[in-house]
């Protein structure tokens, strides 16, 4: 969207579009402005108030800055921890239908090859299950 296209007279623009009171809000001139549509707006509103926040002194933008980075880590760590968890379940079901495989007699190779699992960690498998 082109803000330029917001005043252009000759396009036809509802108020109430949420699309609409963003550009609105992005070409505000004004503190008093920018309120009045952020009240419109909840999602403008929280804009606004972080707007607020990053604009104060110099150690309130880097406090802030340094818990958004906070946020992130946590988001990452925790995105991180699901994958390994969702990779250590796939295969410890990979290794569950190996053993099945193995006792039915099909080749470490077929094995392999449906599991994704090596052959080296196939015949470890197969070591265990004799002991």
């Amino acid at each position: 969207m082109e803000i330029a296209k917001l005043f252009d007279e000759d396009i036809e623009k509802d108020e109430n579009d949420p699309i609409v009171q963003w550009m609105e809000f992005l070409d505000a001139k004004s503190k008093g402005e920018m309120e009045m549509l952020a009240e419109k707006n909840k999602d403008m509103k929280k804009a606004y108030g972080l707007l607020q926040i990053i604009s104060k002194d110099k150690k309130a933008r880097m406090l802030y800055e340094a818990r958004q980075a906070e946020i992130s880590d946590q988001l990452t760590r925790i995105k991180s921890a699901e994958e390994k968890g969702i990779e250590k379940g796939a295969t410890e079901k990979a290794i569950k239908v190996a053993e099945k495989m193995i006792i039915k007699g099909l080749s470490m190779d077929d094995i392999a090859e449906i599991t994704e699992l090596t052959v080296e960690r196939l015949i470890e498998i197969k070591h265990n299950m004799v002991h």
